[in-house]
């Protein structure tokens, strides 16, 4: 039977057919309810601030059947809007009969069990429910006492793991007062002060202005995390308006969450910090955490949760509790540890990662020794290779440097999404641009 899994976090839920090649489907956990049914995922994303009162994005974090602010025969609860967003996922997924779940370790029992319920409506079985906190740090490699910290839309979780020959979830907590929306909402608010100074245009007085700040923001975050300043552009009814913002600046914005997370972690003795992609890619937080003594810290991979799913399918199986009638699972907080991809333990966030060889597009891999550029249809272009069609140009550059991957891009109003660190790419890294989705690869000499 075609599985599936899913790894709920409402920042972006990741979720992958276990039987195929193709890449991990993201999905922003935001709704948007209209007289024709509900959109999820980032077309909702996309429309957020050009119809607020019809956008929703607390379904999964208060995962409930409490009537919402608004509501039609499409949806009257949350719990409708996260089963919409179910129903997405199955279909863009190829429609698997069965889905692993991974949840955050601040589950509660009332959110597993409204979760189940929602399966039970859906034309798929739950097989498995697994700590996606335990799931990454099983097939990391490392031993002792660990701290793995993620972010969500509306709230950071700590969970404290130990790991021997099995990792186990110890106890977790979780901090409402450093959210990634409110993250982003620090930052949108400090480049519309920037405009506003420099121009006297407020991006944030119209839906349409304030839609295409937080459409570019993603992009700007990533460039932010390995420039030291960038050119931000708007468009505006009076014409294009650039500024330029410096890093230190707009990390500055956010510091007191930066200073609060760090004060967070001291409240536990590790061994090992196992940063997740969505919190170390923010500029600023592993700066703040080295300067604030926190040390041995490793970063996950975008995938890692996922990947460990995949290797850890027997395991799921077998710790799964169908006794208590269909569709009831136990939630799994313990794992074996296996060895990571490569038998060697994740690189700490000072150690270079693994060097890919090619960036694949389709069936066809080009080699990165002496650069591509990476048109706005997503397709590479090797030096001294041009394009015919005036329309699509270079949005993007990646090539080797100093030993390292590095992804920059030339066009900020061109949407692309990679969750790794832009100045230091893994293989396996993927990379989108428009409707395409290239991959990092090595290719054995």
């Amino acid at each position: 039977m075609r599985t599936a899994i899913i790894e709920v976090n409402d920042s972006g839920i990741l979720c992958r057919a276990c039987n195929h090649a193709e890449p991990a489907i993201i999905s922003p956990g935001y709704a948007l309810l209209h007289n024709q049914g509900v959109i999820t995922g980032q077309p909702a994303l996309a429309q957020a601030w050009l119809q607020p009162q019809q956008s929703f994005n607390q379904y999964w974090y208060q995962l409930s059947l409490s009537p919402l602010s608004i509501s039609n025969q499409h949806a009257r609860h949350h719990a409708d809007l996260a089963y919409a967003q179910l129903q997405q996922l199955y279909a863009d997924t190829g429609q698997p009969e069965q889905m692993i779940f991974a949840m955050p370790s601040n589950t509660t029992a009332e959110h597993l069990g409204i979760l189940l319920g929602l399966v039970k409506a859906s034309p798929f079985n739950a097989v498995g429910l697994v700590d996606a906190a335990v799931a990454a740090a099983s097939q990391s490699g490392f031993k002792g006492a660990l701290l793995h910290a993620d972010i969500q839309l509306h709230t950071t979780v700590l969970s404290e793991l130990s790991s021997g020959e099995r990792v186990q979830r110890q106890s977790a907590r979780q901090y409402p007062d450093i959210p990634l929306k409110a993250i982003h909402d620090t930052w949108a608010q400090f480049i519309a002060d920037r405009f506003i100074r420099e121009y006297r245009y407020d991006p944030l007085h119209t839906a349409v202005g304030e839609q295409q700040l937080r459409d570019r923001l993603p992009g700007w975050i990533a460039q932010l995390n390995t420039e030291t300043d960038i050119e931000t552009e708007l468009s505006a009814p009076q014409g294009d308006f650039r500024v330029r913002i410096q890093r230190s600046e707009f990390v500055a914005a956010n510091q007191r969450r930066w200073q609060r997370l760090a004060e967070a972690l001291n409240s536990t003795r590790y061994d090992t910090l196992l940063l997740s992609h969505r919190l170390a890619n923010l500029p600023g937080v592993i700066d703040s955490l080295e300067a604030a003594g926190h040390d041995n810290i490793a970063i996950l991979a975008s995938d890692a949760t996922i990947t460990a799913c995949l290797a850890q399918g027997d395991a799921i199986a077998a710790a799964a509790d169908h006794t208590q009638g269909d569709n009831q699972l136990s939630f799994i907080t313990a794992l074996p540890a296996l060895s990571p991809p490569g038998n060697t333990p994740i690189a700490p966030s000072t150690t270079p990662q693994s060097t890919a060889s090619h960036l694949l597009l389709g069936h066809r891999a080009y080699p990165l020794a002496q650069g591509l550029a990476l048109l706005s249809d997503g397709t590479p272009l090797i030096p001294g290779q041009t394009t015919n069609n005036p329309a699509v140009q270079p949005v993007a550059h990646i090539g080797l440097s100093n030993g390292r991957i590095v992804l920059k891009q030339n066009n900020p109003s061109v949407p692309i999404t990679c969750d790794n660190d832009w100045h230091n790419l893994p293989s396996g890294a993927l990379i989108t641009i428009g409707s395409q989705t290239l991959i990092l690869i090595e290719i054995a000499p």
